[in-house]
């Protein structure tokens, strides 16, 4: 790819750092400055990066059986991808996407998907069918992260499951390098970890809000419920 390299290095050192998601009120770059910052790569690869972002859409983190369509996707990207850096973190990704639509699907009391159904992607589908009916599907070894996600889901701490799953994926993508420096794997490496900050501020933001109309409401019903008792 001509002047590839130059595009990647010009962008890369034109973006802001990315400080861990959870000390930070909101991202050092806003999504539509971003995007005008990916103007700066060709047309190649602007293309790869809106099919990497529409197939492994990571804001949401459950399966559902209206993810069939995305499943398909996933599938004929990964063979696009071959056996790149990227490929790697996006199967990492799907990974953990599939245990937790799994650890939800059993919590709402769903029996292990019948193998010919189109559910979840990655290396441990099919296993995780095998081990329906063991508390983390006999994966706690290879993903350590999931004895405590069990835990936060069963117990209904949503918020500390939120924190804890995007965590560990701060600390996954903080880990790796890209195979190639100043290449689109890094782009994309950095629009992984921007995505992070981006989805833990508005979540916490969200948090923020519940709690302070809750403060109203009950700052409402107390008046309230004195002005009954001395009528």
């Amino acid at each position: 790819m001509a002047n590839g390299n130059g595009r990647y290095i010009d962008l890369l050192c034109s973006l802001p750092y990315l400080e861990n998601p959870f000390v930070r009120k909101r991202p050092p770059i806003t999504a539509i400055q971003l995007r005008k910052r990916f103007n700066m790569l060709d047309f190649e690869s602007r293309t790869l990066l809106k099919k990497l972002a529409t197939t492994f859409y990571w804001g949401q983190i459950a399966f559902d059986d209206s993810d069939e369509k995305l499943v398909r996707q996933a599938n004929r990207l990964m063979d696009e991808l071959g056996s790149s850096d990227i490929r790697e973190w996006q199967m990492w990704r799907m990974d953990m996407r599939t245990i937790m639509s799994a650890l939800r699907r059993r919590k709402q009391g769903q029996s292990a998907p019948q193998q010919n159904t189109v559910w979840g992607y990655g290396h441990y589908v099919g296993h995780i069918v095998n081990n329906w009916s063991h508390p983390t599907f006999k994966l706690e070894s290879r993903f350590p992260w999931l004895i405590d996600a069990r835990e936060r889901l069963e117990s209904g701490d949503s918020y500390g499951l939120e924190r804890h799953l995007l965590s560990t994926e701060w600390h996954y993508y903080s880990r790796i390098q890209p195979d190639e420096q100043y290449s689109l794997s890094d782009v994309w490496l950095y629009a992984m970890k921007w995505d992070l900050v981006d989805r833990w501020c508005r979540y916490n933001a969200e948090v923020a809000k519940q709690h302070f109309e809750q403060l109203v409401q009950n700052g409402l019903k107390t008046p309230l419920e004195e002005l009954r008792v001395m009528s």
